[in-house]
Formats: structure tokens, sequence, C-alpha cells
């Protein structure tokens, strides 16, 4: 599945536009942020059953709420429980240098972050993140998919070039996300009348944004896990 594909399926629901925009809402509040994480595990889903679209409706609110947090559990110990190791890291490193009175470690921060962001580089390039929402929704064990299985899968020299095309087709849809986020960014640090309001709404569309992302980018990898497990589609061919 190419992007364009991706996004026909999404658009081919009427209403996601608004359903999107009450996702982008949500996930505003922070703690409403696992309601949309749970439409996106609800959608991709269905997408491995064969109905990406329509956008799944909101309801079922608690059972959403907690499909959500699990798969918020998974991005956290992939992307930020690693950096709270690295800094905490950093943390003893500076500690030592103060109690040792040694000559000053003025590179273990620069170093430190490189190695962050590094890390979190080859994390997401690898996919795991996504891989793991594929083997949650597959064996319903989020336990499952926060193990080393996910890294595994995303290194199997049978799986790693197709995850990493979808990876790269899905690289556009964070673009008006990265370009919302600047501009509410800008707005805000502004002194003009109205600018707060016009901030939190750019930030609203932002967030919705990137609520439309992770929807793109489970109707690739979702096709991508199709095709390694019963190859191409004679269309494909």
């Amino acid at each position: 599945m190419d992007l364009r594909s991706a996004l026909r399926n999404i658009h081919n629901d009427r209403f996601w536009w608004r359903k999107t925009l009450i996702g982008g809402a949500l996930m505003l509040t922070i703690i409403g942020y696992p309601w949309a994480e749970g439409m996106v595990m609800e959608s991709l889903d269905n997408t491995r059953k064969g109905f990406p679209t329509p956008l799944p409706p909101w309801r079922e609110w608690a059972t959403r709420y907690l499909i959500g947090l699990f798969a918020i559990l998974i991005d956290f110990v992939f992307f930020v429980l690693p950096a709270f190791v690295i800094g905490l890291l950093f943390f003893c490193g500076a500690l030592i240098t103060v109690a040792s009175e040694v000559a000053s470690l003025g590179w273990l921060a620069p170093v430190s972050l490189l190695l962050l962001l590094l890390y979190e580089l080859v994390v997401f390039s690898l996919s795991i993140a996504p891989i793991g929402r594929l083997i949650y929704v597959e064996k319903g064990r989020p336990e499952e998919a926060m193990t080393v299985q996910s890294l595994r899968t995303a290194l199997d020299p049978h799986a790693r070039r197709p995850y990493a095309a979808a990876r790269l087709r899905s690289l556009p849809a964070y673009l008006p996300v990265l370009l919302l986020g600047l501009a509410s960014w800008l707005v805000g640090r502004t002194d003009y009348p109205g600018a707060l309001p016009a901030a939190l709404l750019l930030l609203w569309l932002a967030f919705s944004a990137l609520l439309y992302a992770h929807l793109v980018v489970i109707q690739l990898y979702a096709a991508t896990e199709r095709v390694l497990r019963y190859g191409p589609s004679p269309v494909a061919r």
C-alpha cells in the first residue's frame, strides 16, 4: 500500500475530519490522550480484518481508554523509559563530578543528549513501536508487545526492509504536525492580543494532525504485515 491508498481509506469516511478533530481535542487535554490512541488501535484491528473504512466512531469510552492506555505503555517502554535511564546516568555522572571535585565533565550533557537522539532515531526507524502495536492487536496481550519480540520482529531479515519502506512512506503524514506545532509555538511567543487563543487553536489542530498521522501509519503497517504474511495481492503483482 502506498501513501495515497492509505489516505484514501481514511477519506472514504466522510466524517473523518470530525472524528480526528474530536480526537485532537481529547489529546489536547493530555488525560484524554488514551481515548485517541484507543481509536487508533480499533482502526488498526478493523484494518487487519479487512475493514479500513469507515473510521471507528466515538463509543465504548471505558474500553477504548483502557486499550489506548496499554498502547501508550508500548510507546513508553521503547521511547520514554530509555530517556529516563540516560537522564539518570547523566545525573549520576554530574553528582560524582561535584562530589569528587574532579575536572568538569561539560561534555557529559551533550554526549548524553546525542546518545538519546540517536537511540530515539534508531527505534523510530526500526518501527519497533508500530510493530509492538501489531503484536498487541494480534495477541491481545500488551505485555508481549513490550518484550524483545517487537525488536526481534523489527530486525527479522525478511521483515526489516518492508517495514522500513512503510516507515519512509509514513513520514510525509507527520509534516502537518510539525508545521502546526511550530506555528503554535511561534504564535504563542508573540505579545499580540489574541495570541494565546490562536496558539491553542493551532495546538488543537496539531494534535488532530498527529491523530490523523497515526491513522495513516497503521494503514501502512497493517498492509505491510498482510504482505509479509500472505504475499502481495494479484493486483499488486
